[in-house]
């Protein structure tokens, strides 16, 4: 027995060993995936993936290490053992398609409940129908007087900043306004962030904070969950950090909107009052979908994805009007030629209908890479087939069988020089049809169209997309009504630098900060 005992731990690592051996073998000859291109030890291991996500240079690196892949071994690659990269615009919509569904839902996503959190394609549908009506191009229309009144905060800002000569953030007014504007149309109020700008900040602040976490928590969740636990226990609130309070208690002002929501039975004002005060009679969403835990879930995503999202685009765009003043001339010029030939002052009608302002807005978002991790899908029960477009294995054609994780990253399909030429370069003009151009005909503009993923693909493509484009396009034509300089802000400030969900700039960045030097007539 006593030998028997001695031997035992030798006995337990052999079989580990083995088992670790039989992995490797078997994850590099004969898994399904084993021809599929790339390097060996992301074949073996997530760590791979782990490393560039949480470690390397601080993490969220995962993007840029996939281009470098996708350059040494063509379009098609392996990055993680059971999971399949394809950068190649034409094989898009094949990712996307709407058989396919979420392959991973992130554990201890904070709305795992929402439209977004929907792994089942069906569920997920439900969910999205039962929204859509509300972010119509028609609806949103409608909110103009909403999103006006914010704009008239944001033109009282940099009326008082040209006065005083102060510096003002523009990215906590745009964080600001964005959270005001779908705040207020969500649940008939917001939270006046316009009027409290250094709260604005704080919040913005505390989000760019947790966000840097993202990837760790992803990749290391049960262990977090138990230092949650542990810490809780020993410190209690204490231990909480400042940015999770915020989500916290935004979370609880979350579930006091929607539980005054539910219990509001006047009917006598229908259609004048919120999002949610519309939803909780839809007759699309079963009992069990109107839940308070359900629409909270459903109103944090809508408010977070309304906010930052409009935020950052906003942010790139400024910036990049007041780097490039060729750009902002041709903007106003556009904005003084329909003002003359209306004879008024645009509506929001007119300013949707300006196509330098929209592609101003479009080039915005395509540097803002939209969600930058890996959004995967898959095909439940079809094996999909791709041949390699380019690279050294152009040609061969791969088997991908059901249920195999795919993805795109949004930086390399928006880096992507045969769409985008000179990628990096902030450039409406390539969204303009220049038949005289062959690199800007119909048909090159139209593709470019059909491959800008940051607001998502197919389906699951982003609800708020008309919300988004309403609202910038109202505070980027106010905006053009200033002459402003940059301050202690570069490019740095608005270029992505790290994933953490969504892009992120340097990480010691301010934001983007000006000084409003006049009022602008033109």
């Amino acid at each position: 027995m006593d030998a028997l005992g001695s031997w035992y731990p030798l006995l337990v690592a052999s079989v580990v060993l083995a088992f670790l051996v039989w992995r490797a073998v078997y994850n590099l000859f004969f898994h399904p995936l084993a021809k599929i291109p790339g390097p060996w030890l992301p074949a073996l291991t997530t760590w791979y993936e782990a490393y560039f996500d949480c470690f390397r240079k601080g993490g969220g690196q995962l993007p840029f290490q996939l281009q470098k892949l996708h350059d040494v071994y063509g379009p098609i690659i392996r990055p993680a053992p059971n999971h399949v990269h394809i950068s190649d615009p034409s094989y898009l919509d094949t990712i996307y398609a709407q058989r396919s569904r979420n392959a991973i839902v992130n554990e201890g996503m904070v709305v795992d409940r929402s439209m977004g959190g929907a792994e089942d394609f069906e569920l997920h549908r439900i969910r999205k129908d039962a929204m859509s009506p509300f972010f119509s191009q028609k609806a949103v229309i409608g909110l103009e007087s909403l999103m006006a009144e914010k704009n008239g905060k944001v033109a009282r800002i940099l009326h008082i900043a040209a006065e005083s000569g102060h510096t003002v953030n523009l990215s906590d007014i745009f964080f600001a306004y964005s959270n005001d504007v779908v705040r207020s149309y969500s649940f008939g109020s917001d939270g006046n962030l316009l009027d409290d700008l250094q709260e604005a900040k704080r919040q913005r602040t505390n989000l760019a904070q947790l966000l840097l976490g993202v990837n760790v928590r992803r990749h290391f969740t049960a262990f977090f969950r138990i230092l949650s636990k542990v810490m809780l226990a020993l410190f209690g609130d204490k231990a909480i950090p400042l940015a999770m309070r915020d989500i916290i208690r935004f979370k609880q002002d979350t579930r006091q909107r929607i539980t005054a929501v539910l219990a509001d039975n006047d009917t006598s004002q229908k259609g004048r009052y919120s999002v949610f005060h519309e939803l909780k009679d839809s007759s699309i969403l079963p009992p069990e979908e109107k839940t308070i835990g359900r629409l909270e879930d459903e109103a944090m995503l809508l408010v977070m994805a309304g906010t930052e999202s409009p935020a950052k685009s906003l942010g790139i765009a400024a910036f990049y009007l007041l780097h490039q003043p060729e750009v902002m001339n041709k903007l106003r010029s556009e904005i003084a030629d329909a003002r003359r030939r209306q004879g008024r002052t645009l509506s929001l009608v007119d300013l949707l209908a300006l196509p330098y302002l929209s592609a101003v807005l479009t080039e915005a978002n395509r540097l803002s890479f939209g969600v930058t991790n890996r959004m995967s899908r898959y095909s439940p029960n079809e094996t999909l087939r791709y041949t390699a477009s380019s690279g050294p294995h152009q040609g061969t054609t791969y088997a991908l069988p059901p249920k195999t994780p795919l993805s795109t990253v949004t930086y390399c399909t928006h880096t992507d020089e045969t769409l985008y030429p000179q990628p990096h370069r902030f450039d409406p003009s390539r969204w303009i049809v220049d038949p005289d151009n062959p690199g800007n005909d119909e048909a090159a503009v139209n593709r470019r169209k059909r491959c800008m993923v940051a607001l998502g693909k197919g389906h699951r493509r982003c609800l708020g997309i008309s919300l988004a484009n309403a609202s910038m396009s109202l505070l980027i034509a106010e905006l053009a009504g200033y002459d402003m300089v940059l301050v202690d802000t570069d490019e740095r400030d608005v270029k992505f630098q790290y994933d953490f969900q969504i892009s992120h700039p340097r990480l010691d960045s301010k934001g983007v900060q000006v000084k409003v030097e006049a009022v602008h007539s033109f």
